[in-house]
């Protein structure tokens, strides 16, 4: 094995961060792992295994033939060579041979929650093994341990968050058509539709029919957000004008908030064309405004959007005239399930929502407050939606 100095720590180092940084994928980092192990110690050939029911089995090799994989892949660990290193926790060496000529496996046990495995590293040669390199193994193999264990618990949660997703479909798409429903025959119903109501009988409708098309738009937004999570939700790539759907909203969705001077819009001249989703994008801007009115009781909310040239996107900031929030909760402000402080309805959703679909576009939010000033939300996208976000839905399983 190569010497042990100061460059090799350093290759170590950028080693380690590799490995950690893809552990997250359990499908493939045992290959990468005895693949980048074996070059990196210049050993003839590197595997990884690990005990499972009572079995000992080999997740990757490389630079071995597939005789060595059967030598102690699906094996008892009782009365093996490698109980010994399991066992014990301390290193082992077996001697062997290759076409004739005599080569040793190192086996290098290594521990973690719920896993028992070792790095193999099959030497050429008889040489003594007093090469400090076999420290840097040792490193080596703890570090393959930790990014296994590592690379379990992202599958898990993978796997856990694909269940969430499925299941927030499931309800979703089930409420939706008996909401929708409730939502028409309360309109009927304030309407007069089956009868005359008094003043008070009209104002408990158009409660009721309020309410209903919130729990409707939040559940087609849960819909949207479980499918992004899920990796089914198609993201598309359109030219539009920023300036015209936000004229679009201001003359349709919030025409009220803007005949009552609730609602300022300030823009730049010459605004680009965005190249993103337009829909999405439509989306965090009522999602923003909507959760801004609520706080601002009766105050002005203002939209202002500005260019950043330097980092080829767009900044748009919506401001609220509400009571602002405290410096303990502002971490928050993003979760979901989390209404802002003094709002007397909604569900805490919108801004994990605007969240998501910006992060989905390829931009970022953040945002600022002070108790007594208000709240001002600024969301930023790139003028043009990167290749790689643009994404057809997955084919249902």
């Amino acid at each position: 094995m190569a010497p042990f100095d100061a460059l090799r720590v350093e290759q170590f180092v950028d080693l380690q961060r590799d490995l950690l940084l893809v552990s997250g994928d359990p499908e493939t980092l045992p290959e990468r792992l005895v693949q980048r192990t074996a070059l990196f110690l210049g050993v003839a050939g590197a595997a990884v295994g690990v005990l499972q029911d009572g079995l000992y089995t080999v997740l990757a090799t490389y630079g071995l033939g597939p005789e060595y994989r059967a030598r102690y892949d699906r094996q008892p660990l009782r009365g093996s060579a490698l109980a010994p290193a399991l066992e014990g926790g301390r290193p082992l060496v077996l001697a062997d041979a290759d076409r004739g000529a005599p080569v040793r496996t190192i086996v290098l046990p290594f521990r973690g929650p719920d896993l028992i495995g070792a790095l193999h590293l099959v030497v050429a040669g008889t040489a003594p093994l007093a090469d400090p390199g076999l420290e840097l193994a040792c490193a080596l193999a703890a570090l393959a341990g930790v990014a296994l264990v590592n690379a379990r618990q992202c599958g898990r949660l993978a796997r856990l968050a694909r269940l969430k997703g499925d299941a927030l479909a499931t309800m979703a798409h089930d409420l939706r058509a008996p909401l929708n429903a409730l939502v028409g025959y309360a309109g009927l119903l304030g309407e007069g539709a089956f009868g005359p109501l008094a003043a008070e009988q009209r104002a408990v409708c158009t409660t009721l029919e309020r309410q209903a098309v919130e729990l409707v738009d939040l559940l087609g937004a849960t819909l949207d957000v479980a499918r992004l999570e899920t990796g089914s939700l198609p993201i598309r790539n359109e030219e539009f004008a920023l300036d015209e759907l936000l004229a679009t909203l201001r003359t349709g969705t919030f025409a009220r908030a803007t005949r009552e001077g609730r609602l300022a819009c300030r823009l730049p001249p010459g605004l680009p064309s965005l190249h993103t989703d337009r829909v999405k994008v439509k989306e965090i801007v009522q999602n923003l405004v909507d959760n801004a009115l609520k706080h601002s009781d009766g105050g002005t909310v203002e939209i202002e959007v500005a260019l950043a040239p330097e980092r080829q996107a767009v900044r748009l900031t919506v401001r609220d005239a509400g009571p602002g929030i405290a410096a303990d909760v502002l971490p928050h402000l993003f979760e979901p399930f989390r209404p802002g402080p003094g709002a007397e309805r909604g569900t805490g959703f919108g801004l994990y929502i605007v969240r998501c679909f910006a992060e989905a576009l390829g931009g970022r939010v953040a945002a600022r407050s002070q108790p007594g000033e208000g709240t001002a939300v600024t969301v930023e996208l790139p003028l043009v939606l990167p290749a790689a976000r643009a994404l057809p839905a997955r084919a249902p399983a």
